[in-house]
């Protein structure tokens, strides 16, 4: 089969403007959203299920595409899901970090796929460009029943994250958003945290960083 080149960085470039676009959606600052009945789901929750977030490292080329750096997103995948698991057992919480197997399934990669999708739409239209004020004032958004994954583990919370970065030694661009959800699917809190030049996702200590500011508003379990 005959590779065209040229689709392909075409492709990469539109995905890596994309991606660069909704950086300016969560810079400067951590918001967060909660669903309107996050109390009641969010008492009933002590051990959760952390994901291997999907983080994406990239270098911007002259020509305009993005490389993407393979190995040191890999890496940051493991250090971000470290983190916000070390934030989580300070809040209170049991925690289950996610293994590489688990991630292969196609239960997990469904839902990752799907959260790709509405974490689009919540930087959009909850944060901005193009908002949308009844996903504004009520922050409801969902990515199906994951009761099953979450009962064969013993949990009762889903932890699903994803980021992204320009530059792979000194960063120019990064964001990072992670969502809370409860067995039938619905997301009931959600941070993002983005920035310019300050954080770097392919270290331990930058990736510790932006994980702890885009995680500020969740509070500790059994509050």
């Amino acid at each position: 089969m005959k590779i065209d080149f040229q689709r392909v960085r075409l492709f990469r470039t539109i995905i890596c403007m994309l991606l660069m676009g909704l950086l300016f959606a969560a810079c400067s600052h951590a918001p967060n959203r909660t669903h309107p009945q996050f109390s009641t789901y969010h008492q009933s929750m002590t051990e959760l299920l952390v994901l291997v977030p999907e983080i994406d490292i990239f270098e911007k080329m002259p020509d305009g595409s993005c490389l993407l750096h393979d190995v040191e997103s890999k890496k940051s995948r493991r250090q971000a899901q470290d983190a916000i698991s070390g934030q989580l057992v300070a809040r209170r919480f049991a925690v289950e970090k996610a293994n590489d197997g688990l991630m292969q399934t196609s239960e997990v990669k469904d839902v990752t796929s799907l959260f790709k999708s509405v974490n689009r739409a919540i930087q959009l239209h909850v944060f901005g460009p193009q908002p949308f004020p009844v996903k504004v004032q009520h922050f409801q958004y969902d990515l199906g029943p994951v009761d099953k994954l979450l009962r064969t583990h013993g949990a009762d919370g889903l932890v699903i994250a994803l980021g992204y970065q320009t530059g792979e030694r000194q960063p120019t661009q990064s964001w990072l958003s992670i969502a809370l959800v409860e067995p039938q699917g619905r997301i009931i809190w959600y941070g993002v945290f983005g920035d310019h030049e300050k954080y770097d996702l392919g270290n331990p200590m930058g990736t510790a960083q932006i994980v702890a500011r885009a995680m500020e508003g969740l509070p500790g379990g059994g509050s």
